[in-house]
């Protein structure tokens, strides 16, 4: 056996090399991202663009997957394709840093979140694909999640307890993001693992490959149940940075906080689900992680201080480690062979075109419901995204109900 051979079947090398990367990746990006929308509401209070910001974010990175999902995965170049996409990202942050107009704002991270939609396409993709042992991918899914939030949890402590930024520093901590992310993708070291993966010569065109997607009944009832539940669950999206800022007076600091609770109760239930994952059934889990997404809107809704702010982001931590693998391992278990980023790509566009169209439709209710009530006219839209995300978890009753196969 050659010495590349050798190299392609240690699996276990390369779900450390790979795990690795993502791992330091999460660090840098998570210096910056969580702090976009409360950027956002410091350069304008619009609730429409906030929703706005919500609407690109969730419609542009989606629609650029599901025609790209399909060359993907004819292509088979996911690794490539990872690390071309995570380079252009992290030169985006450095542009970022240079927007003050709200407007732009808008447009330039909208098409970094396209470039970043791409790239997490390409990496989860590659798990589906490259880990054929349905266990073995359970596991290297959960652990790459858990370890890109141990370093998310990293950042978050950085920023909250020795940099303590102003807006203005947030544009110095965007540079550093960017800087720091470009120089973690050394092509040279693991462009073996691309040439590992074995191509397919059987993929089909790209309307051939949409038919075959909307042929597979029990993928397409996910899909729906899965859209219906973000269209409701996007309704709340622009109202968190707003109430953050203004209803809760929050400061970068203790935003930071927020998310090292969410983070730290998110990682020690994501390693208990290591566990859970292989005896358990994949739909009773998502029907579980749907019910507890109606922790932070009725948090926010009745909340009179930040400490229960501080609170409800602890209790949805478990919630949140469900959704961050059970969903990935569904559609890997339901997919058409050799077309699993086709599955992913046509998922993330439904879901993303509903979430564009919620939180768009949320920021405009909400800057009637802040005209009319002041910022307390928040706590509507709360308790309305709490009452319809309980009744969109109905219909994952009737999804099919799947196991990793064995």
């Amino acid at each position: 056996m050659s010495t590349n051979d050798e190299r392609c079947s240690d699996n276990n090398k390369i779900s450390r090399e790979i795990m690795l990367r993502q791992s330091l990746a999460s660090l840098a990006d998570n210096f910056s991202a969580p702090y976009i929308g409360y950027y956002l509401a410091a350069l304008s209070g619009s609730g429409v663009l906030q929703g706005i910001l919500q609407f690109s974010v969730n419609s542009m990175p989606t629609t650029a997957q599901v025609f790209l999902g399909p060359v993907i995965d004819r292509v088979g170049r996911y690794i490539l394709f990872l690390l071309t996409t995570s380079v252009a990202a992290s030169i985006l942050w450095i542009i970022i840093s240079l927007i003050i107009d709200p407007v732009a704002l808008v447009g330039v991270y909208t098409l970094r979140a396209v470039v970043v939609g791409l790239a997490g396409l390409a990496f989860t993709s590659f798990i589906g694909v490259f880990f054929v042992d349905a266990n073995l991918r359970s596991r290297v899914l959960s652990l790459v999640t858990l370890l890109s939030q141990a370093t998310a949890l990293l950042a978050f402590l950085i920023v909250a307890f020795i940099i303590n930024p102003s807006i203005d520093q947030l544009r110095i901590i965007f540079i550093f993001s960017g800087d720091k992310s470009r120089r973690i993708f050394d092509m040279d070291q693991i462009i073996y693992i691309d040439n590992c993966m074995k191509r397919s010569q059987s993929i089909p065109s790209i309307w051939r490959v949409f038919k075959e997607i909307i042929r597979n009944k029990t993928f397409i009832k996910f899909d729906l149940a899965f859209s219906g539940y973000i269209f409701v669950m996007s309704f709340a999206w622009p109202y968190f940075p707003v109430a953050q800022r203004n209803l809760y007076k929050m400061s970068v600091a203790e935003l930071a906080t927020l998310n090292i609770l969410g983070t730290l109760s998110t990682m020690i239930f994501q390693y208990i689900l290591m566990k859970i994952i292989p005896r358990a059934s994949l739909k009773k889990l998502i029907i579980i992680s749907r019910l507890g997404f109606l922790i932070p809107p009725f948090a926010y809704a009745f909340s009179p201080n930040i400490e229960m702010i501080y609170l409800s982001n602890i209790l949805v931590g478990p919630f949140s480690a469900i959704g961050n693998v059970v969903i990935t391992l569904y559609v890997y278990e339901v997919s058409v062979k050799n077309l699993q980023a086709s599955h992913l790509a046509f998922l993330n566009f439904s879901q993303g075109i509903a979430a564009a169209i919620g939180s768009i439709l949320g920021g405009v209710l909400m800057d009637r419901f802040v005209a009319s009530y002041g910022v307390d006219g928040l706590r509507i839209g709360f308790i309305i995204s709490t009452i319809l995300r309980g009744v969109m978890t109905i219909p994952f009753i009737k999804t099919e109900d799947i196991r990793i196969r064995r």
